[in-house]
């Protein structure tokens, strides 16, 4: 049985909490509390310290699937987390006019944090764009050169959760390969 420790990190309102519960069919701890910030993201709760869920996968492995708090306030909070994990799975807001800014920020954070951890852009909210701009994020995602898998996903969706789950999986099966066979 192995065991992946996988980070949902982002911007306050992109859809982490959300993301987390649709895959885990509902089986969350989280630490959500009432909104006191409506400027950052109009939402009636937020999450104050994680959003935490543990799935059994079919073939006998463990998904420990930890959200971090959005706000900068928490920032403390996002190099623990991220210490240890197998993969981190970034969630950006593609309706926010700051969407690449807040993508650079947190690549920064996870470079610092989580330097060679598997690591899946997943662009939320592009039902409310008129038109997305997928390809300005996607040619932005690199770290160290190395480019980054971009996926738009609708956090509601509990096949697109997997979808993007499964392309991480799929990130962190590469990264194994390659440090077998150099």
């Amino acid at each position: 049985m192995r065991e992946y420790k996988i980070v949902v990190i982002g911007g306050m309102g992109s859809g982490k909490s959300t993301l987390i519960r649709s895959i885990a069919a509902g089986a969350v701890v989280d630490t959500d509390v009432a909104n006191s910030d409506r400027l950052a993201a109009d939402k009636a709760t937020t999450t104050v310290a994680m959003d935490y869920a543990d799935i059994d996968l079919p073939n006998g492995d463990r998904l420990r699937l930890y959200g971090t708090p959005g706000q900068q306030r928490f920032d403390f909070l996002w190099p623990v987390l991220l210490r240890g994990a197998s993969g981190v799975l970034l969630l950006v807001d593609g309706s926010r006019p700051d969407a690449q800014a807040t993508l650079a920020s947190y690549l920064q954070v996870v470079r610092q944090h989580g330097a060679d951890t598997p690591l899946v852009v997943g662009v939320t909210r592009l039902d409310l764009l008129p038109a997305p701009y997928l390809d300005g994020l996607a040619a932005q995602a690199c770290v160290d050169g190395v480019p980054i898998p971009v996926v738009p996903t609708d956090a509601r969706e509990r096949a697109q959760g997997v979808r993007l789950m499964d392309v991480l999986m799929s990130e962190l099966e590469a990264q194994a390969l390659v440090a077998r066979h150099g």
